[in-house]
């Protein structure tokens, strides 16, 4: 008789799962994942994995939804440790910025990877709404202060896409090795927060270019 698993051991083993097929994306893309190479990777029958997850698509979204919460995690985070409205938003794009340059396969995983029906999966649909918060928040609070001008979504989606640019130019080895990437981000994210300021302080100048290389 197959022994009765506890929720935690079953989120334990699906958790594993979710690290090798991070794994195998890694180094084949979404190609690279199927549910029987999971299950040679840890070692156990190839039904076991099918006791977990239906098919793929679903081993995906779970791993998409894993790390959807990392990265939100990580902006509620900064978000509380910045008490003051005008840093917020630069606080936020550097969080954001940095996450996806200590994790490039997950942050590649949560936004190359196309599940369009997410209806099917509410858990991950609701990380991605969860990520995207502190940012709306802090923007929303920002123009009604009369820190930043404009309609509060499109000066989110052009925060996002303009550190979302920078960030899969880099991770796509674009920008050339000489390039100072921790550097160009804080040029971005100067430029683009000063690009919907009221009234950009002396704190807010664009770092001196020059002490980047010529581009």
């Amino acid at each position: 008789m197959p022994k009765v698993l506890t929720d935690e051991e079953i989120q334990c083993f699906r958790n594993r799962m979710c690290d090798h097929a991070l794994a195998s994306f890694a180094k084949s893309g979404v190609e690279g994942i199927s549910l029987r190479g999971l299950a040679a990777d840890l070692s156990c029958s190839r039904t076991t994995p099918y006791r977990y997850f239906k098919n793929k698509a679903d081993i995906l979204a779970a791993l998409r939804q894993r790390e959807f919460a990392r990265i939100a995690d990580t902006l509620e985070e900064a978000l509380s440790l910045e008490p003051s409205l005008h840093n917020q938003l630069s606080a936020l794009c550097h969080a954001y910025f940095n996450f996806a340059l200590e994790y490039p396969d997950s942050y590649r995983v949560m936004y190359s990877v196309s599940q369009p029906d997410l209806s099917k999966y509410t858990a991950l649909e609701s990380e991605i709404l969860r990520s995207s918060a502190p940012m709306r928040q802090v923007v929303k609070a920002s123009v009604s202060a009369g820190i930043l001008k404009g309609d509060p979504i499109d000066i989110c989606y052009v925060i996002w896409a303009g550190v979302h640019g920078l960030i899969s130019l880099h991770l796509s080895h674009m920008l050339g090795e000489q390039r100072d990437i921790t550097r160009l981000a804080s040029v971005m994210i100067s430029s683009l927060v000063r690009s919907v300021s009221v009234a950009p302080t002396a704190s807010d100048s664009i770092p001196n270019l020059k002490q980047v290389n010529d581009i």
